[in-house]
């Protein structure tokens, strides 16, 4: 024993002091790396793994603008046809009007003759001329 107590001098509690104690600061400094190594995560595979979380992110954000692009498309595409209708409507109405104006001239047309036959000479002959020149026009316009 006498032995061991020589060996255990302040100089020797010093040196083991300072022994643990850098022991203690490489543990302190290095175990969240030395945990990560344990769990089975090196450097590479963590920067893999937070490359492919930042590019599921950027899908998801993708795939988000890119529905909302096709609601856009929808909404466009359904007032489009809305709108194409509407010109199709238009185009038959306005066939109709033409068609309708057209009888009206004619059967003015027909007043003013059985109002000059009846021996109204004065206006009912130029109303007359000017109504034929018109509708003698229109027949020869092109797309007619």
């Amino acid at each position: 024993m006498d032995k061991i107590a020589d060996l255990i001098t302040g100089e020797a509690i010093l040196q083991w002091l300072i022994i643990f104690l850098l022991i203690a600061y490489f543990v302190y400094k290095e175990y969240p790396e030395f945990k990560r190594r344990m769990t089975g995560g090196t450097k590479k595979e963590m920067e893999d793994e937070r490359r492919e979380k930042g590019l599921e992110e950027r899908l998801v954000k993708v795939e988000s603008r890119l529905a909302d692009v096709e609601g856009k498309l929808k909404k466009d595409y359904i007032s489009l046809e809305e709108l194409l209708r509407a010109e199709q409507e238009d185009k038959q109405s306005m066939q109709t009007s033409l068609e309708e104006r057209e009888i009206t001239m004619r059967a003015l047309l027909a007043i003013i003759d059985a109002l000059h036959e009846m021996g109204a000479n004065g206006p009912t002959k130029i109303a007359h001329d000017e109504i034929t020149n018109y509708l003698t026009k229109q027949a020869h316009k092109p797309g007619k």
